[in-house]
């Protein structure tokens, strides 16, 4: 006989999203489940860099000890084949996913939340949760079950109406970590480098690692014939040691402009990348997916119809910045805009660096 257990909120997936939710759902008197399939510490495909606007919200819900040695961003470098331009930008920080992710999580089982790693979660029809560890198999029953299990989470499958909407021109992502040496990439700056077939963006992290996220077309990327060359072929100028491009440990994304027929139904709540994605140029994923987490475990804990207002909700909270950044993404597949504003940003810098201070860099799941 399975196993049978309950709680108040279940969370599925433990990245920012997720032990946010669960954070915030168990600082609001929840009893909170909160799982994960990896074991941590785990990679992600991610350009490590968070905005004025997720700091903000870490501060507020009291994980702002989470950034701890973040490394401050000053500068952006956008690169688009022989032009480039360098903008100030007092806003931001550089901090390894691996460091983050883990700080999170210790966060939420603080405040009170259960954590299980190494355990993946499928939401039955009837709403249930089945949990597999190895060969042990559990059921549990959650009156509200937050998913937040990024792009290429399972949790939903098995649940009719959550189908995701993919953009026909939805580029793939793909990163990983690079020694020192590997480019040229000061500390405290974020090089994003722009062509016709993507773009890719660089950050040197505390450690002094350098971490390295792209958004391609996938034709460009199968005619490149590995992500390695990919890579290199975008950081042309700056890239310096192709050994490392070839031993690194390349991490890869599904398509990324991806929207869920859905975000809610009768004990369901769906946020972060999990909820919808758009192509990562402004670098607003990590705090999307922290400010959509934490309203979604604080509504679970405190209303057991929470499905009712979290659509609204969720839309107040990131459609607008959703919306800019998929304007922004249309202006980069236009190599002559992307050279007519470097020209211009060149020599009128200032309303350029208005706008680098809300970018990031490349921040994928």
């Amino acid at each position: 006989m399975t196993a049978r257990e309950r709680c108040e909120v279940a969370v599925i997936g433990a990245g920012p999203a997720g032990a946010c939710a669960a954070l915030a759902a168990a600082r609001a008197g929840a009893r909170v489940v909160l799982v994960e399939r990896a074991a941590f510490p785990r990679a992600k495909v991610c350009g490590c860099c968070l905005a004025e606007s997720g700091i903000a919200a870490l501060a507020a819900a009291g994980a702002g000890d989470a950034l701890a040695g973040a490394t401050p961003l000053r500068a952006i470098r956008v690169v688009s084949g022989v032009r480039a331009m360098t903008l100030r930008r007092e806003a931001g920080v550089a901090i390894a996913r691996e460091d983050l992710d883990a700080r999170l999580v210790d966060a939420a089982r603080r405040a009170g939340a259960e954590v299980r790693f190494e355990t993946s979660a499928r939401i039955e029809p009837d709403r249930s949760v089945q949990l597999t560890r190895g060969e042990r198999v559990s059921t549990l029953d959650a009156r509200t079950v937050i998913v937040a299990d990024g792009l290429q989470g399972g949790a939903l499958d098995g649940v009719p109406g959550f189908d995701w909407r993919i953009a026909p021109r939805s580029m793939m992502g793909f990163g990983a970590l690079l020694p020192s040496g590997s480019l040229d990439c000061p500390r405290g700056e974020v090089h994003m480098h722009v062509a016709r077939e993507g773009y890719i963006g660089a950050v040197r992290l505390p450690s002094g690692e350098i971490d390295i996220a792209a958004a391609v077309a996938p034709a460009a990327l199968r005619s490149a014939g590995s992500v390695a060359a990919c890579a290199r072929g975008l950081l042309a100028g700056v890239a310096h040691d192709a050994d490392a491009f070839t031993r690194a440990r390349w991490r890869g994304t599904p398509q990324l402009t991806r929207v869920r027929a859905r975000l809610a139904a009768p004990g369901i709540l769906v946020a972060g990348d999990a909820a919808g994605y758009v192509e990562p140029f402004t670098g607003e994923g990590m705090s999307w997916a922290i400010a959509t987490g934490l309203a979604a475990g604080e509504l679970a804990a405190r209303d057991a119809e929470a499905h009712l207002a979290w659509a609204a909700r969720h839309a107040a909270l990131v459609a607008r910045p959703k919306w800019r950044c998929r304007a922004i993404a249309r202006i980069l597949r236009s190599p002559a805009l992307v050279a007519a504003a470097i020209a211009i940003g060149s020599r009128a810098p200032r309303p350029f660096e208005r706008l680098a201070a809300r970018l990031e860099g490349a921040v994928l799941p």
